[in-house]
Order: C-alpha cells, then sequence, then structure tokens
C-alpha cells in the first residue's frame, strides 16, 4: 500500500514538473495618455486591465516616477500584489514603463538605446519556470507627419536594428510600443524587416498589409483614436491609424520551444467596424458597452495583445508552415505585358490550400503572382537591362495562418543590341528604330533566311531573301521587342526591333 501510494505522489510531481516545463503568457502595449499620480481614470484602466489580464504590460506617456506607483499599486495591483515595475527612467513628461508578473519573470537588466525624441528603453528578463531569457523593445516614435518627422522615426529604428543585429537565433525579443508610423511605405516601418549585415536583428509583422492605415478596409488594426470629442488631452479623430505595434524577432516565429502564437494577436476592443468613429458607439461586437465606454476614457489608444509560449521542450504545432525553395528567374528585357517569368514552387506539409503574395522588391509594380504561384509580367517595356539588372522579391506563401517567405530572384537579360558589326551595318540599315507600324530593311547586298521573331519565339514575318529596299509592316503586332535575324555569307545575325506604336 505504501508503494503504492508512493508512486501516485512520484506521478503528481511529475506532471506538475511537466505543466510547470510549458507557459502561455500574455503581453500588452498600451499608450496610458500622459498618465500621472491623478487616479480621476483608473476605475477606466482597471476594468481594461482585468478584461485583458496580461502578465506583462508595456507601456507609454508615463508622467513622472508618481505614474508608475499609481499604475502599479492602484490599478494593475489593486486586488493582488503580483506586478512589479522595472527601472524607470524619468527623462521626459511621456517616457516609457514596464509592468510584469513577478511569478511569471524576473528582471535582470534596464538600459537605454539613443532615440530621439525619447530613448528606447530595453529590458532583459528571465521567465521563471523555463529559465529563458527574453528582451523587450519599449520604442515611442516621434508623432506627426511629414518628411523631417519620417526621418526621425527611421533614425531611431535604425537604433534599435544596430543593438538587435548583434543577436542571434537563441535570442528572443518583441518591440512594442507608440510607432506613430501612417504607412507601411514610411522608411522607418521597411527598415525593421530588412536584412541587416550580420543576418540577424531584423522583425516580424504579424499584420499585413500595405499603403496607409487610413483605410477602411484596414480597421480591425486601428489602435487611435478611439475619441471623437475632446476630453483630458489626446487624439480626438476616431478609430483611422494604426500607431501602437507589437514586432517579433525571427527566433519567435521559427522556434518550437519559445514562440508567438500568431492567431492571438488582438487589438483590444477593435471589432472593425468603427471607422472614423468613436470606440464606444453601440453596438461594439468585441466587447461590452461597458468596457467599451472603458477604453473610450482611459487612452486616446487601444491596447494591442499577443500571446507567447515558454516551453522547456519542443512543442510541435498541429498546423504547419508552408514549405517553398528560394528560386532564380531569367527575363529578357522588354518583355511583352503578362508574360510568364516563373513558377514559385511551393507546398503545405497538411495539405492546406497556399496563397502567394509578393510583398517586398515589387515597389514599381513590374510583377504579379496568382494564387499558382506564377509570375507575370507588368508594364514589360520598361523592364530594360541598363535601368534593371535584377529584381530580388520577396514572396509570402501562407495557409491561411502560417507563413513561409521565399526569396525569388529575377534577372534582366540583354537582349541584342539595336546595331551590329560596323561593317554590316555598312551593308545594312535599319529605320527608324525604335519604329510604330513600319520600318525600312535597306540592304546593299542579298540577305537569306530572313527572320523577325518576338520574345517569345513568334515568327511575325519570314523571307527567303531580302535586297535593296524594303518596308516592312507590323502595324498589327503588340508593341515590345522583336529580333530581326538574317544570314549573311554564311553568318547568322540578330539586331533587335523596338514597336513602341504611337
Amino acid at each position: 500500500m505504501m508503494n503504492k501510494i508512493l508512486l501516485i505522489l512520484v506521478i503528481l510531481f511529475l506532471n506538475i514538473l511537466d505543466l510547470k516545463s510549458q507557459d502561455t503568457i500574455k503581453i500588452a502595449t498600451y499608450n496610458l495618455l500622459r498618465y500621472g499620480s491623478s487616479t480621476d481614470r483608473n476605475s477606466d484602466l482597471t476594468k481594461v486591465i482585468d478584461y485583458i489580464e496580461a502578465d506583462m504590460y508595456i507601456t507609454q506617456e508615463l508622467t513622472n516616477n508618481s505614474g508608475v506607483t499609481n499604475f502599479l499599486n492602484n490599478v494593475l495591483n489593486k486586488n493582488s500584489d503580483k506586478f512589479l515595475s522595472a527601472k524607470f527612467y524619468d527623462e521626459t513628461d511621456i517616457d516609457q514603463a514596464l509592468f510584469y508578473d513577478k511569478n511569471k519573470f524576473e528582471i535582470l537588466s534596464t538600459s537605454k538605446i539613443d532615440g530621439d525624441p525619447r530613448n528606447i528603453v530595453a529590458y532583459r528578463l528571465k521567465h521563471i519556470p523555463t529559465e529563458n531569457t527574453f528582451f523587450v523593445f519599449n520604442l515611442h516614435m516621434k508623432a506627426s507627419q511629414g518628411s523631417s518627422n519620417e526621418q526621425r522615426r527611421y533614425n531611431q529604428v535604425q537604433q534599435l536594428i544596430n543593438y538587435t543585429q548583434q543577436m542571434n537565433d537563441d535570442h528572443f525579443y518583441v518591440v512594442a510600443g507608440d510607432f506613430n508610423i501612417y504607412s507601411t511605405n514610411e522608411p522607418a516601418y521597411q527598415k525593421f524587416f530588412e536584412t541587416t549585415a550580420t543576418g540577424f536583428g531584423k522583425f516580424n509583422d504579424l499584420i499585413k498589409v500595405e499603403g496607409s492605415y487610413r483605410n477602411p478596409e484596414y480597421a480591425i488594426y486601428h489602435t487611435q483614436s478611439p475619441r471623437t470629442s475632446q476630453f483630458g488631452g489626446g487624439a480626438t479623430g476616431g478609430m483611422d491609424d494604426r500607431f501602437d505595434y507589437i514586432l517579433f524577432s525571427d527566433s519567435l516565429m521559427k522556434s518550437n520551444r519559445t514562440f508567438v502564437i500568431k492567431d492571438s494577436y488582438e487589438v483590444i476592443g477593435n471589432d472593425g467596424n468603427h471607422y472614423d468613429m468613436a470606440i464606444n458607439v453601440s453596438p461594439n461586437l468585441a466587447v461590452s458597452q461597458e468596457l467599451a465606454d472603458a477604453l473610450h476614457d482611459a487612452s486616446d489608444h487601444l491596447p494591442v495583445s499577443v500571446n507567447l509560449v515558454f516551453s522547456k521542450e519542443a512543442v510541435f504545432p498541429i498546423n504547419n508552415s508552408p514549405i517553398g525553395n528560394d528560386t532564380i528567374f531569367n527575363l529578357y528585357e522588354f518583355p511583352v505585358d503578362n508574360t510568364l517569368v516563373g513558377k514559385v514552387l511551393a507546398n503545405d506539409p497538411d495539405g492546406d490550400d497556399i496563397s502567394y503574395t509578393i510583398i517586398s522588391g515589387n515597389e514599381e509594380n513590374f510583377f504579379n503572382i496568382n494564387n499558382e504561384g506564377e509570375i507575370f509580367v507588368n508594364n514589360g517595356n520598361a523592364l530594360s537591362n541598363e535601368s534593371y539588372k535584377e529584381f530580388v522579391l520577396i514572396v509570402e506563401v501562407s495557409d491561411g495562418l502560417l507563413e513561409e517567405n521565399i526569396q525569388v530572384v529575377i534577372n534582366i537579360i540583354e537582349l541584342p543590341p539595336l546595331s551590329i558589326e560596323s561593317y554590316v551595318n555598312k551593308i545594312i540599315k535599319i529605320y527608324p528604330n525604335p519604329f510604330s507600324d513600319s520600318f525600312v530593311i535597306d540592304v546593299d547586298t542579298k540577305i537569306r533566311d530572313v527572320i523577325i521573331y518576338d520574345t517569345k519565339g513568334r515568327v511575325a514575318l519570314k523571307k527567303n531573301k531580302l535586297v535593296g529596299k524594303n518596308n516592312i509592316y507590323l502595324k498589327r503586332e503588340t508593341n515590345g521587342i522583336y529580333i530581326f535575324s538574317f544570314r549573311l555569307n554564311d553568318e547568322r545575325y540578330n539586331i533587335k526591333l523596338i514597336k513602341k506604336g504611337l
């Protein structure tokens, strides 16, 4: 009997250890809108915090140390004492602070990275149950539109990347905060995702959109402003901007021990139906009216949250991400529009349907891709070898939940020249070139086996021989590049023709 009891106790103990080997934690970022010692908004903030139930709060716009103490004691620890605050740098009237569950995390160090107009605050923490180290970068960038402000935001991201590119795949980190970025085209936003000199240190965004965030199609991602009336300071434009972000290291995207749960990213209280409106306009389909009112009154930003897994053992997801190979294609210059460049080869291990999106390298929209992975040409007349030697496209392959990025290099290959060797030029003249509907071939001697064909190999004209002055009409042919090929003295020559139309 005693042995049986001991065996049960051992099993229970092992189960407890197993439970402690894996932990799902929630982190949230929240701009608290010049929060100080006043307790006027604490009731609203408490409702918001009780709803989120995060293990870590990455906050911005604390006016002073009194604000840190107020939020810690009267909001987070109102009904408990589980939260602590990291070291606070009281430098401006809107500084960043970090609050964390002391049972989940231990602060190892807090430091500053130079930034303008506010420093980036870097926290190094230990996840207590698994003893994994985790980095948080708290970022509040320059507000407002305009090229000078965009440049200041870019400079601050560059300072962060200078720091993170010293890390490697064994480092797990996020950057979160109020970025004040208006569009994915901003240099600051794009800088987060560039491959660095070391190959490490860039970030990932779980939200995939293009262009300005002030677009009703992106309403579900907006975090500012939940207000349309002025009170207590802050912005009042209604929900139309995505200013608040959480971005993730490559390691958090790929690891099977410490990783982000990609479908857990949430803008708290945003149901996607309040574009240019206050968040508490009824109905709000995401939260109760009471919470919508609290979000409205607490701040001019909505909080953003996401779940992370910390595990001692490998966690293998039920859903696997698609798999694909980097590819190189060669494309002759000046191709006809809708020319097929090539097909990206990818598959999903689970047999899920996959989609393809060009997410980088196609800023001039020279290419498009369909859901079969086939890349086609747009505006081929502008694709010259002189202007573009190659394109490096990043193609995202997605099964709807997980993504894989594939690099596609497209080399633009030069066609034969407009003219040929000087001694041949004395024998044959072609004008005009480029041409509209027709051109003249003036030949002093006989040439044989004459073929004019396009870059796909389709023959537009074929003659056994030509001599003298010949008017060649290609009015019905499409604009683009043609090759005039002929034989002279048993040697074959090729001359490039350009049809541009009127």
